[in-house]
């Protein structure tokens, strides 16, 4: 069989840029708690027009599997800081629950993904908060019947109660789920 050789041409300054620049205004759009985050809005607020998003993004959905795989780097980066510092893992996990109710526009369109794709982003999601829940589970922070999976339940639980129109992201009912949730699992000393 014979080899096939693609040659890539490096992507062109100015491409990088428009590129950086929409994942940007994507992931602010991402965070206004918007019901839905349209690429016209995106293609605005990143200067640009809407055939240059479309040029590197064929569809939200294209654009949401970036920005949420962007959003799994940085949680990387989080934890790795997380733990160098010795952070506790209730505050690590505070932000990931956190995000995930500013950012509803985002998981919602994650949510419309096939199911494997969805999987893929939850394995992710908690590949990067194992190592650090192992940590905390050693030192008493996490209860000792969990295992990192079950964090999935806890994000469902909140989806499930964010789906219910009953909360709002602002709301001080939201904290108050966020904190009891937080507690269930990392109990104060």
């Amino acid at each position: 069989m014979r080899e096939r050789r693609v040659l890539l041409t490096p992507q062109r300054t100015d491409a990088r840029r428009n590129r950086e620049m929409i994942l940007r205004a994507a992931d602010e759009a991402f965070a206004e708690g918007a019901d839905s985050v349209q690429i016209e809005e995106i293609a605005r607020r990143a200067g640009l027009g809407r055939a240059t998003v479309y040029r590197h993004f064929s569809d939200r959905h294209a654009l949401a599997t970036t920005v949420a795989a962007h959003r799994i780097e940085a949680l990387e980066r989080l934890v790795s800081t997380a733990e160098r510092e010795r952070r506790p893992f209730r505050d690590l996990l505070h932000f990931v629950l956190s995000d995930q109710v500013v950012r509803r526009p985002l998981v919602h369109l994650i949510r419309q993904l096939p199911e494997q794709e969805q999987r893929r982003f939850a394995d992710a999601l908690i590949a990067a908060l194992t190592p650090a829940f192992r940590r905390a589970q050693a030192a008493a922070e996490v209860r000792a019947d969990l295992e990192p999976a079950d964090l999935m339940l806890v994000l469902e639980m909140i989806e499930g109660a964010l789906a219910s129109k009953l909360l709002r992201s602002g709301d001080d009912a939201v904290r108050k789920l966020l904190s009891v949730t937080l507690d269930g699992l990392c109990p104060r000393r």
